[in-house]
C-alpha cells in the first residue's frame, strides 16, 4: 500500500507541476500583441498534467499487479509526450533567451525525466520485486 501512496503522491505532485508552473511558478513568455508558439505548448501540456493526476488517482485505487503495471507503462508514455510537445510537436519561440526556452521547457524536461526514472524503478519493483515476493510466500 506504501508503494502506491507514494506513487499517488509522485505523479499528482508532477501532474500539479505541469497544470500550475508555467502559469505560476517558471512562467512562459509574456505577450500582449499575439499569442506566441509556448502558449500552445502550456495549454497541451496542462492536459499532461491531468493525465498524470488521473494516473495517480487510479494507480491508487488499481487492484491487481497488472493493473498498476499498465499504468506504470501509460504513465511513461504520458512522461514522453510531455517532453516532446515543447521539443519538438509543438515547441516555443525561436530565441533561446526567451523565458520558455531557459526556464519553462527545462523545467518541466526535468519533471518529466525525474517522473520517467521513477515509473521505470516502480516497474522493476512490480514486475520482478513483487513477483519474487510472491513466490516466497507460497512454499
Amino acid at each position: 500500500m506504501r508503494n502506491r501512496i507514494f506513487t499517488f503522491i509522485i505523479w499528482g505532485l508532477s501532474g500539479l507541476l505541469y497544470i500550475i508552473g508555467p502559469r505560476r511558478i517558471f512562467k512562459v513568455c509574456a505577450s500582449k500583441e499575439m499569442v506566441m508558439t509556448c502558449h500552445w505548448s502550456v495549454q497541451a501540456e496542462a492536459g499532461i498534467g491531468i493525465l498524470l493526476l488521473l494516473s495517480g488517482i487510479l494507480y491508487l485505487t488499481a487492484g491487481s499487479k497488472e493493473a498498476r503495471l499498465f499504468l506504470s507503462i501509460q504513465t511513461i508514455g504520458s512522461y514522453l509526450i510531455g517532453i516532446l510537445i515543447p521539443a519538438w510537436l509543438i515547441g516555443g519561440c525561436k530565441s533561446k533567451e526567451m523565458a520558455c526556452q531557459s526556464l519553462t521547457f527545462p523545467s518541466l524536461y526535468l519533471i518529466s525525466i525525474l517522473g520517467i526514472l521513477y515509473t521505470a524503478g516502480n516497474i522493476v519493483y512490480i514486475y520482478f520485486v513483487r513477483k519474487a515476493e510472491g513466490s516466497q510466500k507460497q512454499p
